[in-house]
């Protein structure tokens, strides 16, 4: 392992021991942690003239807040049908879960003093939220705003900290990367279920009312749809080929993930692209 990756070994380490509490992971799910954020948020302050065990401090705190959002998360993107099968003690819990992550961040921070950046964090939750109910109202008048609450929602926190240290470019490349990542998943899982959230969110904006009135989109309809985020995803492919380029000493593990991604895009967008 190289040194990159045994030091967001450690963190991960640290971030898991901060999370496992014994009665949560008997009664609701382990929380997921993202390693592309861990690997951002590192990337971002590596070069920051800072100790590593302030760097580790934030970098843990951002994603106790991430780990307790999308712990959140878990309890308002549940459907109907699947909360009448779950235990109402298990939603609680799972309510209850996500303010301990977040309670755990502003520990971190609260022992060493580090006022403004409890500050910072907490008006990216407030970003986050705001742009959650956007979305879930599909309150959009056009793609760009719709693309733009994504990228958002996905990458304020990161976004935050990056500024926090005056580094625009980091900035600019996590909301561009976690951007194509939420774009893949929302192409792949429409490949699957042929109707979702995002698609039909795309739907409004794109067509009129009395066409969206439908209830299945028409064939002319889908392929638009499908137009647009393979053109979208491919826009953002390229705005991250320049992000990269200007960056002179990225680390090559996030070099690597960028790639990885790039191999995830569907090969039905990448022949969709080519043949509009």
């Amino acid at each position: 392992m190289s040194h990159i990756q045994i030091h967001i070994s450690t963190i991960k380490e640290q971030l898991h021991n901060l999370i496992t509490h014994p009665y949560l992971v008997k009664h609701i799910k382990y929380p997921v942690i993202d390693e592309d954020k861990l690997l951002l948020l590192y990337s971002a302050l590596e070069s920051i003239p800072l100790a590593d065990e302030k760097k580790e401090q934030y970098i843990l705190s951002t994603m106790l807040v991430q780990i307790a959002l999308d712990t959140h998360d878990l309890v308002t993107n549940t459907r109907i049908d699947q909360m009448k099968k779950d235990n109402a003690k298990n939603r609680q819990l799972t309510v209850l879960a996500g303010d301990y992550y977040s309670g755990l961040h502003y520990q971190l921070l609260a022992k060493s003093n580090d006022i403004t950046m409890i500050k910072t964090l907490a008006h990216s939750i407030k970003q986050i939220n705001e742009h959650k109910i956007a979305y879930y109202q599909k309150e959009f008048d056009g793609m760009e705003t719709l693309m733009d609450s994504l990228g958002k929602i996905e990458s304020s926190l990161i976004q935050s900290v990056s500024q926090y240290f005056s580094d625009s470019v980091f900035k600019e490349l996590s909301v561009n990367f976690l951007l194509l990542k939420r774009l893949i998943m929302e192409r792949n899982k429409y490949a699957l279920d042929k109707s979702t959230f995002f698609f039909d969110t795309m739907k409004r904006i794109a067509f009129s009312k009395s066409q969206t009135e439908k209830m299945d989109p028409s064939k002319d309809q889908e392929t638009y749809m499908l137009y647009l985020i393979d053109r979208y995803i491919e826009h953002v492919r390229k705005t991250i080929d320049q992000i990269v380029g200007s960056i002179p000493n990225m680390n090559h593990l996030l070099k690597s993930r960028i790639q990885e991604l790039y191999y995830e895009i569907p090969f039905s967008s990448k022949k969709f692209v080519e043949e509009g």
